[in-house]
C-alpha cells in the first residue's frame, strides 16, 4: 500500500505533480493505489502543509516540506528493516536505496542497490542470514574488483560497516540515513564511483537547495570517515 513517504519522496522529485502522476509513479513502484485511500493520505499532507495544491489534481511540496530530507522506502527495503529489527534486536543498523540519489541527479543511472549499514562486529552475520533468505544475490563488503565484475548493472544487495556515530534518522520505523550521511558516504564509496567528478558537485548543490543541511554534523561525521578535507573542498568549490 503506497504510503506518506512514498508521496512525499516523489513530490521531492518533482516541482509539481498530477494525481495521475502520482498514480502512475506509484504503480510503477508496484504499489497498491487505493483511490479512497490516496485521497486521505493527499488531504493530510495538505492539511499538515507538507503539501500545496496548485489547482485542482496539481500539487507540490510546501516550501517548509521540500527541506526535510526523505530516503526512498520501498515495501522490499521496509521488510528487511523488519527482519534485520526481529533477527538482530540490539544491532544499530540503516537500509536504504541506491534510488535515494536520484532527485539530485540530471542523468539518473540504471541503479537498483540495497544498501544494508550494519555494526561491525555483526556484518557476517547479518551477511549469512540475508544470504540465505533472499532471491537477490548479497554481497559483503565488496572491493573494487566485485563491485566491477559483479554488482554493476546487477540488481543488489550490500551490506557494508556502519561507522559508529553515524547520523541516522527513523522515518515510517525504517532506520535510514540522514542527508549528513548520504553526502559523506558518496565521498570516495566504491559504490559512489559513478558519481566523482561533475556529478559529485551536482548531488552537493542540489542536496544543499533542497535541504537544510547540518554542517557540523556533515563535517563530525566526515571526520570520523577520514574524509573531512573532500567534503570541506566539496563545500568550498561550490559555495555552499
Amino acid at each position: 500500500m503506497a504510503t506518506i513517504t512514498d508521496i512525499l519522496y516523489f513530490a521531492a522529485k518533482t516541482s509539481q505533480f498530477t494525481r495521475k502522476e502520482l498514480i502512475t509513479y506509484l504503480e510503477e513502484q508496484k504499489q497498491i493505489v487505493s483511490p479512497n485511500a490516496l485521497s486521505i493520505q493527499l488531504d493530510r499532507l495538505l492539511k499538515s502543509n507538507e503539501l500545496t495544491r496548485i489547482e485542482r489534481g496539481v500539487y507540490s511540496l510546501h516550501t517548509t516540506s521540500n527541506k526535510n530530507f526523505i530516503a526512498f522506502i520501498s515495501d522490499e527495503i521496509k521488510q528487511l528493516n523488519l527482519q534485520l529489527k526481529t533477527q538482530f534486536p540490539y544491532a544499530n543498523f540503516c537500509v536504504w536505496s541506491s534510488k535515494t540519489i536520484a532527485p539530485y541527479l540530471h542523468n539518473i543511472p540504471n541503479l537498483n542497490y540495497i544498501y544494508i549499514d550494519v555494526e561491525r562486529e555483526v556484518t557476517e552475520s547479518v551477511f549469512d542470514y540475508l544470504n540465505g533468505n533472499s532471491s537477490i544475490r548479497v554481497f559483503l563488503c565488496p572491493n573494487l574488483d566485485d563491485f566491477s565484475r559483479y554488482i554493476i548493472g546487477n540488481e543488489s544487495i550490500i551490506v557494508r560497516t556502519l561507522i559508529s556515530e553515524a547520523p541516522l534518522q527513523i522515518i515510517e520505523g525504517t532506520n535510514t540515513p540522514t542527508i549528513e550521511k548520504l553526502l559523506v558516504d558518496i565521498v570516495g564509496d566504491i559504490e559512489f564511483l559513478f558519481l566523482q567528478g561533475s556529478e559529485i558537485n551536482l548531488v552537493y548543490t542540489s542536496a544543499f537547495e533542497k535541504h537544510n543541511i547540518n554542517k557540523n554534523k556533515l563535517l563530525r561525521y566526515a571526520t570520523r570517515r577520514g574524509r573531512k578535507e573532500e567534503v570541506e573542498e566539496l563545500i568550498k568549490i561550490n559555495k555552499l
